[in-house]
C-alpha cells in the first residue's frame, strides 16, 4: 500500500494545481473562483462534500499521529489547506504505513532479542 499512497500523493499534488492554473490561463485572476464553486448545485455539493471530508480527516490525523508517534501532524493540515486533501491524505497514509512498518520491525527485533533461544546463542558467540 505504501507504493500506492506514494503515487496517489504525487498525483494529488499535481492534479489540483494543473486544473487551477489551467483555469487561470483561461480566466485571468481568481476573483470568480468562489462564485464558480457555488455556481451550480453540483459544484456546491462537491465543495460541501470535500469540506466535510477535510473536517473528518483532521481528527483522524491527530488521533493516529498521537497513537503512532508521527511527528508534525500540523504539516498535513497545512498541506490540506494549501494543496488539498488529494495530497494531504495520501501523504499522511504513506507516513502512517511507514510508522506501522517501523513499529512492527521494532517489535520483531525486540522480541527476537528477548527470546531465550536467541539470547543464549548471542551470549555463546560473544
Amino acid at each position: 500500500m505504501k507504493k500506492f499512497y506514494f503515487i496517489a500523493m504525487i498525483i494529488g499534488a499535481i492534479a489540483p494545481y494543473a486544473t487551477y492554473f489551467g483555469y487561470l490561463g483561461l480566466v485571468p485572476g481568481a476573483s470568480g473562483a468562489i462564485s464558480l464553486a457555488y455556481g451550480s448545485p453540483i459544484a456546491a455539493a462537491t465543495l460541501i462534500d470535500f469540506s466535510i471530508s477535510c473536517l473528518v480527516f483532521w481528527p483522524f490525523l491527530f488521533s493516529e499521529a498521537k497513537q503512532l508517534g508521527i511527528r508534525y501532524p500540523f504539516f498535513y493540515v497545512a498541506a490540506n489547506l494549501v494543496i488539498g486533501l488529494s495530497f494531504a491524505l495520501p501523504a499522511f497514509l504513506y507516513k502512517r504505513e511507514c510508522s506501522i512498518e517501523r513499529g512492527i520491525n521494532t517489535q520483531d527485533a525486540e522480541s527476537f532479542k528477548k527470546s531465550p533461544s536467541n539470547s543464549s546463542r548471542h551470549r555463546a558467540s560473544a
